[in-house]
């Protein structure tokens, strides 16, 4: 793959990243191991493989899903600012309540479980709760999403040879 080819690659996992961490709903795919960012890696490394029609070898298809996380946790994370910052939206919030929502439907009718409820409340107030972040809070937490999500999207890459390996060999 040219350079090109490699930019665009990363450029279409990033963008998925992207969406799947800041879509409502969307967001949900990644309260199941982080399946939205692994389907990153795979699905753009999957599109680039059959666009450009070329082998990769399996690190290097790591090392553009791993670009690709990276780019993409750092865009997530400017992006969630923003919408913090502008549109007052915090990005995942509605998963977690539909999740806690959930929760709290399955343990109603269990008395044995209120403590475990009422803590469950108590932590939905603090993550729900308005929150202002500092520059250096904004640059921590994009570093850290970027080491986060490179190694997941660089595995999803990795799958992706793996499964067109196979299908091309069959």
């Amino acid at each position: 793959m040219d350079s090109r080819e490699k930019s665009s690659t990363v450029l279409i996992g990033a963008a998925i990243v992207l969406v799947t961490t800041t879509v409502p709903y969307l967001t949900m795919l990644n309260v199941f191991l982080f399946s939205g960012i692994f389907l990153a890696g795979l699905v753009s490394l999957t599109f680039s493989i059959m666009r450009y029609q070329v082998r990769l070898p399996y690190n290097e298809a790591f090392v553009l899903g791993f670009y690709a996380g990276v780019l993409g946790g750092i865009l997530s994370e400017g992006a969630a600012w923003i919408l913090m910052e502008y549109a007052g939206y915090r990005p995942g919030t509605e998963s977690l309540a539909l999740i806690i929502g959930w929760l709290l439907e399955m343990a109603s009718d269990k008395p044995e479980l209120q403590p475990q409820v009422q803590a469950l409340l108590e932590a939905e107030k603090l993550a729900l709760a308005p929150i202002i972040l500092s520059w250096r809070d904004v640059l921590a937490s994009m570093l850290f999403s970027a080491a986060f999500y490179a190694p997941i999207a660089g595995f999803g890459g990795m799958l992706a040879v793996f499964r067109l390996k196979r299908k091309a060999r069959r």
